[in-house]
């Protein structure tokens, strides 16, 4: 509503005005000819010039998080409205006191939605978002329970940390892994069990374990070089699965002839590495786990019980054996532990 000067006004009286305000609101004046002597505000809806957001966008479960309501104008100013919720329901009262700010306690969706009001309307932002993912639990392995042997750098060694004669493996067969070959000695470090392609790894001869159902085995290593000819990260006698470098491709290797490999992957050299292979004679399936964690499968037709005889491992590495795990099924039975439970494990602790 303008305000209209009907009579004689001397220009000092408005000199220096900006605002006139009628009932709270701004309003024009006018003289007598309809000339604007101050202008009225423009009313305006809000505006978003910046959108909220829940900070840091990488937060997880443990870590505090800062809220940002973001920013609108309007004319008249507009006020914000605003709510954060878990999983739909309000948290908003659970931040700390006086602030923006909380620590995330529990996993799900955490939701900031803000709208802004005044006069002219409201206008709702763009909601902020974030999802907290519950904890992965890995359960915890008793590798002397669960395994036919298991080896990492705290085994039980003959010998010296320069010139390994033999290791002695966690385990329910108690199997003893002796230097055969010749060449370079092995190595005992505080990561593993060196090799340089000369000396390896063999145990003694070994009948009746429980493995007619099935086989597995995981192998975590840092291979340096590749060596002589393909190198033997797990190998044996008798009706086993085996873990090569083969020119520089990962395989898992079964015994029926003519069925080939799987591939695991590309060797990363100088890269600390784990993968798993695994018989199931049961389902007369080959299956790997490979480097980028997916489990990879192939028929393996014909495959007779799984019956090691002797374990070999470290023939032609040029490399670290940090640890290696082989797990057996018995006739009938079920695995003590999976090959992907063993492979979490392993990626935990490196």
């Amino acid at each position: 509503m303008p305000v209209e000067i009907i009579g004689e006004v001397h220009p000092a009286l408005l000199s220096g005005l900006s605002e006139v305000h009628f009932r709270g609101t701004k309003v024009a004046v006018l003289n007598a000819l309809g000339d604007t002597l101050v202008a009225a505000e423009t009313l305006t809806l809000p505006s978003i010039l910046e959108q909220p957001g829940i900070l840091p966008a990488t937060a997880g479960l443990g870590d505090s998080i800062t809220l940002n309501l973001g920013q609108a104008e309007g004319v008249p100013t507009p006020v914000a409205a605003w709510d954060f919720t878990l999983n739909g329901v309000s948290i908003k009262s659970q931040l700390d006191a006086g602030m923006m700010t909380m620590e995330l306690a529990e996993p799900g969706e955490y939701v900031l939605s803000v709208e802004w009001t005044n006069s002219q309307g409201t206008v709702r932002a763009q909601s902020a978002s974030l999802v907290v993912a519950a904890p992965v639990i890995i359960p915890t392995i008793d590798y002397p329970t669960v395994t036919l042997a298991y080896l990492n750098a705290a085994s039980t060694y003959a010998g010296t940390a320069q010139d390994v004669t033999s290791i002695s493996a966690a385990g329910q067969s108690h199997l003893v892994f002796s230097k055969t070959g010749s060449g370079t000695a092995i190595q005992r470090t505080e990561a593993g069990f060196v090799f340089a392609g000369g000396y390896y790894l063999q145990s003694q001869t070994v009948s009746g374990l429980p493995t007619t159902d099935g086989i597995f085995a995981v192998v975590d290593v840092t291979i340096t070089s590749y060596g002589t000819a393909a190198t033997q990260l797990l190998d044996g006698t008798g009706t086993t699965i085996k873990l090569r470098n083969n020119a520089g491709t990962l395989q898992a290797v079964g015994p029926v002839s003519g069925l080939g490999a799987l591939s695991l992957g590309t060797v990363p050299y100088g890269t600390r590495l784990i993968i798993g292979g695994q018989l199931d004679d049961v389902l007369d399936v080959l299956s790997g786990h490979d480097l980028s964690g997916a489990v990879v499968t192939a028929a393996h037709t014909g495959l007779a019980d799984p019956t090691p005889t002797r374990f070999i491992s470290g023939r032609y590495l040029n490399g670290t054996l940090h640890r290696l795990a082989i797990v057996g099924r018995a006739e009938g039975g079920s695995w003590p532990v999976t090959m992907q439970e063993v492979i979490a494990d392993f990626r935990r602790g490196v």
